[in-house]
C-alpha cells in the first residue's frame, strides 16, 4: 500500500460512499469473518466481480504474495466499489500470513476502521488486530483490543471469538479469575447460534470442570444446564465431573474435598428423580441411581459403590442392565471372578456368556474365553458365524494360529456369502500375527480385492528378503490403480533401499516426484531425497543437484 496518501485518498472516497448510500448495520451478522456474503458478491459490477474472484482464487490456495497484490489491484481500479472494505481486509490478512503484521494494522485493519466504521470488514478488522497483537505476543494490547471487541460488538461473533481468545491468554497468565469471567460471559451471556453454539458449550464444559474442582456442585450444574436439554443434563454432569473428582482424590490434602464434590453431585443427582409422577419413571429413576454410582465410584470409596449397587437391586431387582454396570465395575477393581459371577446371573444367557468370554479375553485367559463363547453357538444357533469369529478373534489374539485359522477356514464353507472376509482373516492371521509369511501369501493370492491384496502380499516378500518379487507385485498397482500407484511407487524405492540398490531407490524417489508432484507420496519422496540422499527436487521432476 502507498501509505499516508492512500489513506487520505481511501477517506475522501468513503466519505462520498457514506454520503450516497445508508450502509446497513451488518454487525450482527454472524458469517465468516473473511468471506465476502452472497450479498456483497451480489454488489459488485462484473469487472470487479472477476478481478476479486481472481485475488480470491491465489488466498484459497494459500499463495498470499500474489493474493496481496490481487485484492490490492482491485482498489487501484475500483476504489469506489462496495467492495473496497473487503479488499482492502483480505489484503491486510495476506500480509498477517507473510508475517507482516504492523502493516497490515496500520495500513489495513485500521483504515478500515477509519474510513467504513459501520462496514461488516471494520466489526472484523477490530478482531483481527486484536489477533495479531496476541500471535505477535503483545498481550497487555491483545487484551485491551478484544475487551472493547466484546464491549462495542457483544452480539457479533467476533465477540465470541474474543471472549476464547482472552479466556486462552488469561491460562497463558495463570490469570484464574479473568479465565472464568470469559467463560461465564460465553455459557450466559452469549446468545446460542449455529456459529457460536460450539464455543459457548465448550466454554460451559470448561466453567463446570473449573465449578466441579473448587467445590461449587451446583455452579457446575447450572454451566451445563446451560448448553443441554434438561433431561440430558445429569449424564452430563456424571461425566464432567469425573476428572475433578479424580484429581482432588489423588491428593492427601485435596482428598476430602473429593469425596466431599462426589457426596453432592450424587445427592443432586438423585434429587432429580421424578416423584409423584404416574406411572413412576421407572428406567429413568434407575439410569439416575446408576449415574450416581458412577460417581461415587471416581471418589474411589469401593465401600460406597458396593453400598449404591446394593441399594440399587433393593429398590430395583437385578435385571442385566444393573448386573452389567455392577460387573464392569468389579472389573475395573480388578475383581474378574466377582465379576463374572454377576453377568452369569443375566436373564439373557447369551449376553451373559458374552460378558463372561470377553473378561476372560480381557485377562488373556484364551482357553476358557473360547470355552465360554463355544457355549454360545448352542445356545444361539441363528448366530453362529458370530460366534465362530470371535472364537476365531480369540486364538488371534492370543497368537494361537493354528486354532484361529482352523476356525476361519470352517467359517469359509459355513458362511459362504461372507467367503473372502474369512479368506483374508486367514491371510492377515498368517502375516500379522503368525509371521507365516509363505502361508500368507498364497492365502492372500485366493483374494479379490485389489490392491489390498497385492500390497499384503509384496510386504510378506519383503520380509522374506524377495524383493524382486515385491517390486513386481507393485509394478502390478502402479498399472491397475490409478489412486495407489503414488504410494506404489513410493514402496519401490523403499524396496530397493532395503536390497541395499541406492541408485535404484533414488531413481524411483525421483519418479515419485516427476510423476505425480501433487500427490501426498512426492512430499515424502521430496523429503527423502533432500534430507538422506541430499538431492534437492523440485515436485514435477526438475532437479538441482
Amino acid at each position: 500500500m502507498a501509505g499516508s496518501s492512500t489513506r487520505v485518498k481511501l477517506l475522501w472516497i468513503a466519505a462520498i460512499l457514506m454520503a450516497l448510500f445508508v450502509l446497513p448495520d451488518r454487525s450482527a451478522q454472524a458469517q465468516k469473518l473473511d468471506v465476502l456474503s452472497l450479498e456483497g458478491w451480489a454488489k459488485l459490477r462484473e469487472v470487479e466481480r472477476y478481478q476479486m474472484k481472481i485475488a480470491e482464487k491465489y488466498y484459497l490456495e494459500k499463495n498470499y504474495k500474489v493474493a496481496a497484490s490481487e485484492y490490492e489491484k482491485f482498489l487501484s481500479l475500483y476504489e469506489a466499489s462496495e467492495g473496497a472494505p473487503y479488499s482492502l481486509l483480505k489484503w491486510s490478512l495476506c500480509l498477517i500470513k507473510q508475517k507482516k503484521p504492523n502493516t497490515a494494522i496500520s495500513e489495513g485493519f485500521q483504515s478500515i476502521i477509519d474510513y467504513w466504521p459501520d462496514s461488516a470488514e471494520a466489526v472484523a478488522s477490530s478482531f483481527y488486530i486484536a489477533r495479531a497483537y496476541k500471535d505477535m505476543g503483545e498481550v497487555r494490547k491483545a487484551k485491551k483490543a478484544f475487551k472493547e471487541v466484546v464491549s462495542k460488538h457483544g452480539k457479533h461473533l467476533v465477540a465470541v471469538y474474543s471472549l476464547v481468545d482472552l479466556a486462552d491468554l488469561a491460562s497463558i497468565d495463570k490469570d484464574e479469575d479473568e479465565q472464568v469471567a470469559a467463560w461465564k460471559q460465553l455459557t450466559f451471556d452469549v446468545a446460542r447460534t449455529k456459529e457460536s453454539k460450539s464455543y459457548c458449550e465448550k466454554a460451559s464444559q470448561q466453567l463446570a470442570s473449573w465449578s466441579f474442582r473448587n467445590g461449587k456442585v451446583d455452579d457446575g450444574v447450572k454451566a451445563l444446564a446451560a448448553s443441554y436439554p434438561e433431561e440430558e443434563v445429569p449424564t452430563r454432569v456424571r461425566d464432567y465431573v469425573r476428572t475433578p473428582i479424580g484429581e482432588l482424590v489423588k491428593s492427601d490434602e485435596t482428598r476430602e474435598q473429593g469425596h466431599d464434590v462426589a457426596d453432592k453431585t450424587v445427592s443432586w443427582i438423585r434429587q432429580q428423580v421424578p416423584t409423584g409422577v404416574a406411572p413412576e419413571p421407572k428406567e429413568l429413576s434407575k439410569n439416575y441411581w446408576l449415574l450416581s454410582a458412577d460417581v461415587l465410584g471416581y471418589s474411589k470409596r469401593p465401600e460406597k459403590v458396593r453400598e449404591a449397587f446394593t441399594q440399587i437391586q433393593k429398590k430395583f431387582g437385578a435385571d442385566d442392565a444393573i448386573l452389567q454396570r455392577l460387573g464392569d465395575w468389579l472389573k475395573s477393581q480388578g475383581e474378574y471372578d466377582k465379576a463374572r459371577i454377576e453377568y452369569a446371573k443375566f436373564e439373557n444367557k447369551i449376553e451373559g456368556n458374552n460378558q463372561i468370554a470377553y473378561s476372560f479375553y480381557q485377562e488373556q485367559k484364551w482357553e476358557q474365553a473360547v470355552g465360554t463363547y463355544t457355549r454360545n453357538l448352542s445356545l444361539d444357533p441363528d448366530n453362529q458365524a458370530k460366534w465362530n469369529q470371535k472364537i476365531a478373534e480369540t486364538w488371534r489374539y492370543g497368537r494361537k494360529i493354528p486354532q484361529a485359522v482352523a476356525v476361519y477356514r470352517e467359517l469359509i464353507s459355513s458362511d459362504p456369502d461372507r467367503a473372502e472376509t474369512w479368506l483374508w482373516n486367514v491371510a492377515y492371521t498368517y502375516h500379522h500375527y503368525g509371521g507365516n509369511f509363505k502361508e500368507a501369501i498364497g492365502s492372500y493370492r485366493q483374494c479379490n480385492n485389489f490392491p489390498s491384496n497385492l500390497e499384503q502380499m509384496a510386504d510378506c516378500h519383503r520380509r522374506l528378503k524377495q524383493y524382486k518379487e515385491a517390486i513386481g507385485l507393485y509394478g502390478q498397482i502402479i498399472g491397475g490403480s490409478q489412486s495407489r500407484a503414488p504410494w506404489a511407487l513410493l514402496q519401490i524405492g523403499y524396496t530397493h533401499e532395503q536390497s541395499g540398490s541406492k541408485e535404484k531407490a533414488i531413481q524411483a524417489f525421483q519418479s515419485v516426484c516427476k510423476r505425480y508432484p501433487k500427490d501426498r507420496y512426492a512430499s515424502t519422496a521430496h523429503a527423502l531425497l533432500q534430507d538422506k540422499y541430499g538431492i534437492s527436487v523440485t515436485l514435477g521432476g526438475a532437479k538441482d543437484e
